[in-house]
């Protein structure tokens, strides 16, 4: 089976769909309606879209939307604060529908929903969700062993990136799982990326990107492994192997526990003179000896 890349260019594409809003949250917050910018300004409100997005299309029950925004320790005033909020969110994204005198319930976009708000964004209006269309497709597109454009589609993706998701709200406005948890994918699908370059033969052009993720994320030892890999695959196994030994002493000294199996699988590979396993991927390697 071959999956091909002509898929829903919305949600799995990273072009700016062509409908009336555009919902920035890979990087600083940015909205746009109908070709205006309307960004709010004030950080309560920031942060009270953010949270609306990130749930899209699903109720946030107004107490827990409360706790969010005030970590735990709202004021007395945080209910009436927190309809304020949403009042001017109501205003902003749609400034014709309070003028014309209709129910604010009623709101085309941010809605009253039983006991909470909901926001409604259409498929391809929100970077995240283009972001994690075109991330399927690439996995797909692996699964289908065609990795070259597998790496397109992950390159595709990760392109909406534009900084630190969530970086321009402060330290105190949201709890910090929400941006830990936005890097992390973000970090996975690198990982997923580099894995088909390596996998469509493009070791040498992905040693010098790796080494800088091995130093910026000491403890991610996927990164560890795929630098071994291909340092290998270009005829460096000596460096591997030092590889090896600089990850082990650094997740020793930090956590006190051994490697996992991926990176003492990949080492025993090289030692034996092996190919070792492509991290991540497996799929399109054949197998074979390590070209010393």
């Amino acid at each position: 089976m071959r999956v091909t890349r002509e898929r829903s260019t919305a949600e799995g594409s990273g072009t700016q769909p062509p409908g009336e809003a555009t919902y920035l949250v890979l990087g600083p917050l940015e909205v746009r309606r109908a070709g205006r910018l309307c960004t709010p300004s004030a950080l309560k409100q920031r942060a009270l879209l953010i949270l609306l997005l990130l749930h899209a299309n699903r109720p946030f029950p107004m107490y827990t939307l409360i706790d969010e925004l005030w970590g735990g320790s709202p004021p007395r005033s945080a209910v009436s604060a927190l309809q304020m909020y949403v009042s001017g969110l109501r205003r902003t994204l749609e400034p014709g529908h309070s003028r014309g005198g209709h129910d604010a319930r009623t709101h085309p976009l941010l809605r009253t929903s039983g006991s909470g708000y909901l926001l409604q964004v259409r498929p391809g209006e929100l970077d995240l969700d283009r972001f994690r269309g075109s991330a399927a497709l690439g996995h797909e597109l692996m699964a289908a062993r065609d990795c070259a454009a597998a790496a397109d589609a992950f390159r595709q993706a990760l392109s909406l990136w534009r900084g630190t998701p969530l970086g321009d709200l402060g330290q105190s406005c949201l709890p910090d799982h929400y941006a830990v948890r936005l890097e992390e994918e973000r970090l996975a699908l690198v990982h997923d990326r580099i894995a088909a370059d390596i996998c469509r033969g493009r070791a040498r052009e992905v040693v010098g990107e790796l080494a800088e993720l091995c130093a910026r994320h000491p403890l991610r030892e996927g990164f560890h492994e795929q630098l071994m890999v291909a340092l290998a695959e270009t005829g460096r196994r000596a460096e591997a192997l030092d590889t090896y030994a600089r990850a082990r002493r650094t997740v020793v000294e930090n956590t006190g526990i051994e490697p996992g199996p991926g990176l003492r699988g990949t080492q025993q590979a090289l030692l034996s003179g092996n190919r070792p396993g492509n991290a991540g991927h497996e799929r399109c390697r054949p197998a074979g000896a390590v070209q010393a």
